[in-house]
């Protein structure tokens, strides 16, 4: 996880830096509401599964939320849930007798936990990519927020690279989040003609007559594979 301050910063001018750390004590912050929002979710999902706690150790787990911020989350994730913590029921451990002794009840017994086990590894793994696309989101409008802050000194594929350094994203996480986040660049910071390209693009027409669009190119940026 991120250490603000940190030596690789040193290459951008005071002023820079001062914003930069701005932007990743945001950066921070975000994603702590977003895991927290997360878990919360993840909680109420698996509610007619898993107790509380144990959905909450079951969401550590499944997510990688970093260590720096877990027990944030986890504090966060608790009080939210302080209403459905209060209202718990107190269950007794139950005794149950010497039916369950019967080899017929004990094989649909184990039949039963066993589906149950099998549907609630399911949920986990469905609430669990819920919150993975989620924290992806959040990554990318912090990193577009890093772009914008060093637009001055760097391009826009070298300021994603930087964030996602910064926050070690590597690996199949940081290429969907830099794809998207540099996808979204592109939208926002048009080439200055592209307005009008549409507008010339039907005078083109192909062997039948019938107008066509050639396709445009962007400028390459920078950096072609991440590391």
């Amino acid at each position: 996880m991120v250490v603000l301050g940190m030596t690789a910063n040193r290459r951008f001018s005071a002023p820079t830096r001062l914003r930069l750390n701005l932007a990743f004590a945001k950066a921070l912050e975000a994603l702590a509401n977003t895991y927290q929002l997360q878990a919360v979710e993840f909680v109420r999902r698996l509610s007619s599964r898993l107790s509380v706690e144990e959905a909450l150790q079951r969401y550590f787990r499944e997510v990688g939320v970093p260590a720096s911020i877990e027990e944030t989350v986890r504090c966060r994730a608790l009080i939210s849930l302080a209403g459905v913590i209060e209202s718990s029921p107190r269950l007794e451990a139950q005794n149950p007798g010497w039916s369950m002794l019967r080899p017929d009840h004990l094989v649909e017994e184990l039949r039963r936990r066993k589906q149950h086990v099998e549907s609630t590894n399911l949920e986990c793994r469905l609430a669990a990519s819920m919150s993975d696309e989620a924290v992806a989101a959040t990554h990318v409008r912090m990193a577009l927020q890093t772009a914008e802050v060093l637009a001055e000194e760097v391009t826009p594929d070298e300021a994603i690279m930087h964030y996602l350094r910064s926050f070690d994203l590597p690996g199949i996480d940081g290429q969907v989040v830099f794809r998207k986040a540099l996808a979204q660049w592109a939208e926002l910071h048009p080439l200055p003609d592209e307005g009008l390209a549409f507008v010339r693009a039907p005078l083109l027409t192909d062997g039948a007559g019938r107008p066509r669009l050639e396709p445009r190119t962007r400028p390459e940026f920078g950096l072609r594979v991440m590391v």
